[in-house]
């Protein structure tokens, strides 16, 4: 049963295969940095998709942000007083 809890903010069982001992894991824990420092095609890997993802950031925001403003011109239309017609 408390394995299920933990399951659910990430933490799953594990047990080792040498010793047998069940334990829990967080499943989304990062790998080790590489000792040396990176090389260029990986510099390279890393600003292409630092790019990439600013891109995918501007886009939505810019997407967002639009549609944000028809939403507010058209509560803005809908919600304006009228002037009485004169129907005499």
């Amino acid at each position: 049963m408390a394995e299920r809890l933990a399951s659910l903010v990430a933490f799953y069982p594990y047990r080792c295969a040498q010793c047998a001992h069940r334990f829990l894991r967080f499943h989304y824990t990062f790998g080790e940095e590489p000792a040396g420092p990176p090389s260029s095609a990986e510099r390279d890997i890393k600003s292409t998709r630092a790019a990439l993802q600013w891109k995918r950031t501007r886009r939505e925001v810019l997407l967002y942000g639009v549609g944000l403003v028809l939403i507010v011109a058209f509560l803005y239309f809908i919600t304006r007083e009228r002037a009485p017609s004169d129907a005499g």
